[in-house]
Parts: structure tokens; C-alpha cells; sequence
């Protein structure tokens, strides 16, 4: 009876050890990300305009949209603090070794710097006649930088700028009509963290083709891509480096065809064939123009309805 429990015991525990090496090896190894405060330079509290750019409420979208990508872990912004302000202390007082030291900050792979560069706001009329038009346009630019924690080099530095139709408006005779949206700021704000988003992921895990056919299946979802997204095949080709330095230029790009994304869910997208050639598996995918910047109220970014001039 005793032999037989603990031959029972024995196989519960390798068991639970059997299981938990299987989650170990099925955890993927993605890369730990930090996002630091984003800061607002273009904040004025003090002018008759008073902007407020709201930073904070950009930030927690920023890291939404980040943990929505699902290719990076994402570290909680008080541990992020917590590791800065350690790392800070331990430089200014200590050896220089402990909380990582130096650039080399414990836990982390890479750390995101933004600011909100730009915000405001532009009116665009048009009259003839009894018939008027007037839109109001938002403007976003957020610079961000990825730094790689380990050493303190800046992986990728860009600016992200956004124009979004907020308001609109038109007068004819005795008739006339108005819409806007309730909170444009935070409207454009979401769309300008799923480009930054975008430009992150891609720059380690590009945009590519898992599967061409008639549907063309591509590796990102709905944080990064939208229905009606246009979008840029490429054919990767050999890579170019630069002899004096040793530095990666890239690699030589054949392009293949242009493709509007049709449906999108949490992790993948499907497109279509818009023109050229179609995609095969592994080609890679640029964005060209997103459907959520169209600020035009009928049809597609440039797409002319009538005969053309």
C-alpha cells in the first residue's frame, strides 16, 4: 500500500514536471519592452490656448496597442520607474554594477522615449456661389525612440505625424450642415499609437506574407493593420553590407504588387490583389496608406469618381 502512494506520488510529480517543461518550451522568447513617460513639449499652459495634449491618456494607448501586437512583453509602467530609478541611484552612488548599471537595465530589452512634438489644429474652406464647405483638420506628431537597453544605442528614431478630418461642415442656399467628433484629440491620439505601435513591431518582426493564393494572408491583425488598408508587396532579394563598417544597409527589394486589406482579426489579416503581381509566403509587406487617415468623406484616398483630367 505504501510502495503503491508513493509510485502514485511519483507519477503526479513527473507529471506536473512534464507539463511545466512543455509551457516552458511553448512560451515563445519575445523580446521584454519598457515604454517610458511620454513626455509634451508642445504643452502651454500658460497662452490663451492652453494646449493640452493629454499625454498620459497616449501613453496608455501606446501601451495597448503594444500588448495587442502580441510579439513583445510588456513591462508595467511603475516597474519601469522602479528599474529607471534604481539604475539612476545605483550610477550616482554605487558601483555601477547593481540594477544592471550603466545602459544596461535588468529585465529589460528595450526601452521606448517619446514626446508629443506637435498638436493643433488647421481650417480648410472652399466657397463658390451659395455653396460653401469647411472641414477642421487635427494635427499629431509624436518623435520616438527604441533604445536597446543592454548598451544605450538607439535602434530606431522617428517621427509619427497624423492628419484626421475632426469637423466638417457645408452650406447650400438655406440649407446648411455640420458634424465633428466628441473628443478628436483622443481619436487621433489612437491612431497615431497604432502607427508607432506598427513602426516598433516591424522594425524587429516585419509585415509578411504566410500564406499568397487568391486571399493573401498576412502575420498582423487589428493592432496593426485596418480594413481598407493599402498596402506594398515586396520580394526580399540579397542583403547589402557595407564593407568600411561592417553595417547592414538592407537588402535589395523587387516589388511585386499592391494589395487592400479586406478583413482583419486579433492575429492575422486577409487582402487582396489591387494590382500587379500576387505575393508569394515570406514577401515582404509595406504600408502604403492607412484607411483610418482617409480624411476625404467619399471613397478612397485619391480615388477619382468621374472621368479623369
Amino acid at each position: 500500500m505504501y510502495r503503491t502512494l508513493l509510485k502514485a506520488q511519483g507519477l503526479v510529480v513527473c507529471f506536473v514536471l512534464w507539463v511545466l517543461s512543455n509551457v516552458a518550451m511553448a512560451e515563445p522568447d519575445l523580446p521584454v519592452i519598457g515604454i517610458t513617460t511620454i513626455k509634451a513639449p508642445v504643452n502651454d499652459n500658460y497662452s490663451g490656448s492652453r494646449v493640452n495634449a493629454k499625454q498620459d491618456n497616449f501613453q496608455t494607448m501606446l501601451e495597448t496597442q503594444m500588448a495587442q501586437v502580441g510579439r513583445f512583453k510588456i513591462i508595467e509602467r511603475n516597474r519601469v520607474d522602479e528599474i529607471l530609478g534604481e539604475q539612476g541611484l545605483n550610477n550616482e552612488f554605487g558601483d555601477g554594477k547593481t540594477a544592471g548599471g550603466g545602459f544596461n537595465v535588468s529585465g529589460v530589452d528595450y526601452l521606448v522615449y517619446g514626446a508629443i512634438t506637435k498638436l493643433g489644429q488647421r481650417k480648410k474652406t472652399m466657397a463658390t456661389g451659395n455653396f460653401a464647405t469647411a472641414s477642421l483638420l487635427t494635427e499629431f506628431s509624436a518623435d520616438i525612440k527604441v533604445v536597446d537597453a543592454s548598451t544605450g544605442e538607439v535602434r530606431k528614431a522617428e517621427t509619427v505625424s497624423v492628419e484626421h478630418k475632426s469637423a466638417g461642415g457645408m452650406a447650400t442656399g438655406g440649407y446648411a450642415s455640420t458634424n465633428g467628433a466628441a473628443d478628436p484629440l483622443s481619436d487621433i491620439q489612437r491612431i497615431a499609437a497604432k502607427k508607432v505601435a506598427a513602426l516598433i513591431a516591424t522594425s524587429i518582426f516585419p509585415i509578411e506574407v504566410v500564406k499568397g493564393g487568391t486571399t493573401i494572408y498576412l502575420n498582423y491583425g487589428s493592432a496593426i493593420l485596418d480594413q481598407g488598408d493599402v498596402v506594398n508587396a515586396y520580394k526580399p532579394g540579397e542583403e547589402l553590407i557595407d564593407e568600411a563598417t561592417g553595417i547592414n544597409l538592407g537588402a535589395e527589394e523587387e516589388f511585386e504588387g499592391e494589395l487592400e486589406v479586406t478583413q482583419v482579426t486579433a492575429k492575422f489579416s486577409k487582402a487582396k490583389l489591387r494590382s500587379g503581381s500576387p505575393p508569394s509566403k515570406g514577401s515582404l509587406i509595406r504600408i502604403k496608406t492607412k484607411a483610418s487617415e482617409n480624411t476625404s468623406s467619399n471613397g478612397k484616398p485619391g480615388q477619382k469618381r468621374g472621368r479623369k483630367i
